[in-house]
């Protein structure tokens, strides 16, 4: 069983800059990256671990951090991390599930339910 650190399909998308540099320079500025792993700590929101197109790493990233790579920086609301993730990690030890199905899946109508707005 994993501890910590989980493997997952890559995840190709785009990264708010300022996450890169403790949220003090780079303000609405993003760069492409791949999502490779999950962290799981008891308490915490789920982090996330990517490499960027130079070969950096970067390691516990929050969800709040990322948006899809069709966007621009400039169209993306910032979300409270509250209503990206309604529990913190029960567990040291992630487990995933690749479900088969949903990866042929190209398209899906996606959306989200705010805490305070109802469905976006």
């Amino acid at each position: 069983m994993a501890y910590l650190n989980a493997d997952i399909p890559p995840i190709y998308c785009k990264i708010r800059k300022e996450y890169l540099y403790d949220l003090k320079k780079h303000q609405g500025e993003s760069v492409d990256c791949c999502i490779f792993s999950v962290v799981s700590i008891t308490d915490r929101s789920l982090l996330f671990n990517i490499m960027l197109p130079n070969g950096a790493c970067f390691w516990r990233l929050p969800i709040s951090a990322f948006f899809q790579e069709k966007f621009d920086r400039k169209d993306v609301p910032d979300i409270a991390i509250d209503n990206l993730q309604l529990w913190n990690c029960f567990s040291y030890y992630p487990s995933v599930n690749c479900f088969s199905f949903l990866r042929i899946v190209e398209t899906l109508a996606l959306f989200y339910i705010e805490i305070d707005k109802g469905i976006v």
